[in-house]
């Protein structure tokens, strides 16, 4: 399905299936999340975290994103929408991946490694998965991208 009529609804119908301020708001919402509780590099949290549903969330930054005039504000929900990746339905209260912000420095070097090592291990299912969609995602962004400056040349 082209992303303008998923975003936008039908051009015939009248209505959007999104509008503008409940975009915005659910994007801020992600944002103030985000800033207390953003996943470390590497690390999957549990979808179920997110402050709206992750499919709404993906939409409201589409249409922001869409609908953005200013480069700097379009590049932080680029990386918003990006970092929906790294939040996985079905992942656990615990998530997945290192969590270096809980590491005890003060513990014996060999033992952190080994601890590392595991959580590595086990996060590694979830790691391909959230890469697999970062990937879908990217190539979602592209779509949008080409689409954008397709229909600024028609309207030219």
């Amino acid at each position: 399905m082209n992303l303008f009529t998923r975003l936008f609804g039908r051009p015939d119908n009248g209505v959007r299936e999104m509008d503008f301020i409940g975009a915005q708001r659910m994007v801020l919402d992600y944002a103030r999340y985000l800033e207390g509780a953003s996943p470390m590099p590497g690390q999957v949290l549990d979808a179920s975290c997110l402050p709206h549903d992750k499919q709404l969330l993906r939409d409201a930054l589409l249409f922001c994103i869409s609908n953005s005039s200013d480069p700097r504000l379009e590049e932080h929900l680029r990386a918003g929408f990006l970092m929906l990746s790294a939040f996985q339905h079905g992942v656990g209260e615990a998530g997945a991946g290192i969590n270096f912000a809980d590491l005890d420095l003060d513990a014996d070097m060999l033992d952190t490694a080994h601890e590392l090592e595991m959580q590595q291990e086990q996060s590694q299912h979830w790691s391909l998965i959230a890469g697999r969609e970062l990937q879908q995602m990217q190539e979602e962004l592209n779509e949008l991208e080409l689409e954008l400056a397709q229909s600024m040349r028609l309207s030219a």
